[in-house]
């Protein structure tokens, strides 16, 4: 007696395989693209995200995604500072 696989398990893995960085990467045609992936992310996201393609070596979108988190820590704190001058 055989038992069928659940198709579910082959969904789970066809997302597992989506989400794998180096396979994730594919989907943007250029690195501006990526980029503006990015840009769409928290910065807990992004610090998440760093980690993962760090793992998987993929340094140059790594850079990117360090450029964008440095340019949104630095506006938020230029928000912040704002909004302390106007106690």
């Amino acid at each position: 007696m055989s038992k069928d696989k659940d198709p579910l398990d082959d969904m789970a893995d066809d997302y597992e395989n989506l989400v794998e960085p180096k396979n994730w990467i594919k989907i943007f045609p250029t690195m501006e693209s990526f980029r503006k992936w990015v840009v769409l992310g928290t910065i807990e996201d992004i610090e998440s995200t760093i980690k993962e393609f760090e793992q998987e070596e993929l340094y140059e979108h790594c850079a990117i995604m360090m450029d964008v988190l440095k340019e949104r820590k630095k506006r938020f704190s230029q928000i912040m500072n704002k909004v302390k001058n106007q106690k």
